[in-house]
């Protein structure tokens, strides 16, 4: 079974099995949510803020 701490140990992945994914509904939500926030931690610094223009509204 995937746990949180195996997800965080590991590095950023796009090849995760069918099987993998499916262990991952299987968590409870605060652990998934925890588990996203520290590896968007990792590569992204958590006090910026992403600034955004609404070029059109067309």
């Amino acid at each position: 079974m995937t746990t949180v701490s195996s997800v965080l140990e590991q590095p950023i992945r796009s090849d995760w099995s069918s099987e993998e994914v499916r262990t991952l509904f299987d968590w409870p939500f605060p652990d998934l949510i925890f588990a996203a926030q520290s590896l968007h931690r990792r590569h992204f610094d958590p006090a910026a803020v992403q600034i955004s223009t609404l070029l059109s509204i067309k």
